[in-house]
């Protein structure tokens, strides 16, 4: 038996949490208020009935994804380690870590594709530092920081960063902890690679504990894509949703990750303009006469909305405070 995120309908894009008191302190608390208290209800359920819908424990090789039609990284995007302003081996990042007790702790940050490191400097003048630098500074976590070639498709990515990874735990003597990190389109491939199956006696996925997507578009449908360019990147912000492939869209979260989601206040409230020509325009995204689908990409996820006038999800302030607190 197996089971899907709900599907809800296109007129509900723009809802996705309680409205937002513009008066109240930044402080992103887990677990706290009426839609957390749905949330973990909703993951109860899904832990509930994991052993009917898991399929992560199946013997397949090493980087042969859950999603279909994707066997190995031969023909997908490089993804390589980061180390730091270069591009390292596994093993010379491992070489390069300093172990902080007996269990090593990885914070392993995706960006964007086409982004390197970088993306996490911006906004440092007002935070002094970036993610990695304090948690590593302060709580010990050992950075791990990928690159996604420019134009990668986020299932092939999710395959080669899978693969990445694990060379990166396997070569590490101890048994980690690890959370991931994802900051926009970044956060889809991360959730795309905890579907991926691995073999051996060391599988990353499950020492994942958290994962963690900033500014990570939480919507999606299936339609192929007719136009393209600006438009089709402008078509997507307004209505607040992308296209993904059917395998993608279906693919469950991992009931025994819990997934953070943080995004933007100005763009999580409820926006009749934004909604109204977004879904008109979206009509060119969809095969004629094709029902229009919507999935919630993070089911399960706790949601957390910040304003972004001042300093961008990459690197604010809150998310500084949540981290240092979340991943103590």
């Amino acid at each position: 038996m197996t089971s899907s995120p709900e599907t809800v309908r296109a007129v509900v894009l723009n809802v996705e949490d309680a409205p937002v008191d513009p008066d109240t302190e930044e402080l992103l608390d887990r677990g706290q208020g009426k839609v957390a208290g749905l949330v973990g209800l909703a993951k109860l359920a899904w832990r509930i009935t994991a052993f009917a819908r898991r399929p992560f424990a199946a013997p397949f090789a090493l980087a042969t994804p859950i999603i279909r039609g994707v066997v190995n990284t031969d023909s997908g995007p490089a993804v390589a380690v980061r180390h730091p302003g270069r591009m390292v081996s596994p093993k010379e990042w491992a070489a390069a870590q300093r172990q902080v007790g007996t269990s090593p702790r990885i914070l392993v940050l995706i960006p964007p594709a086409g982004k390197d490191e970088t993306v996490w400097d911006e906004g440092s003048q007002a935070t002094g530092a970036t993610y990695a630098d304090r948690l590593a500074e302060l709580l010990g976590w050992m950075p791990l920081h990928m690159h996604v070639s420019a134009g990668s498709k986020s299932v092939p990515a999710a395959v080669a960063l899978s693969s990445r990874i694990q060379e990166c735990v396997d070569a590490l003597a101890a048994e980690p902890r690890i959370v991931l990190v994802g900051y926009a389109g970044g956060g889809l491939i991360a959730r795309n690679a905890l579907g991926v199956a691995t073999a051996g006696p060391r599988p990353w996925t499950t020492y994942v504990s958290e994962l963690i997507a900033l500014g990570t578009t939480p919507y999606a449908v299936t339609s192929a894509p007719i136009s393209g360019g600006v438009g089709k990147q402008l078509d997507e912000h307004l209505a607040g949703i992308a296209v993904v492939g059917a395998d993608e869209a279906m693919l469950p979260p991992r009931p025994d990750v819990d997934y953070l989601l943080v995004t933007d206040k100005a763009t999580s409230r409820p926006n009749r303009v934004g909604r109204l020509f977004g879904e008109m325009l979206w009509w060119r995204h969809k095969t004629p006469l094709r029902s229009r689908r919507v999935r919630d990409l993070f089911p399960t996820a706790e949601r957390f909305t910040l304003s972004t006038a001042e300093t961008p999800l990459s690197n604010h302030p809150a998310v500084h405070d949540a981290l240092l607190r979340w991943l103590a």
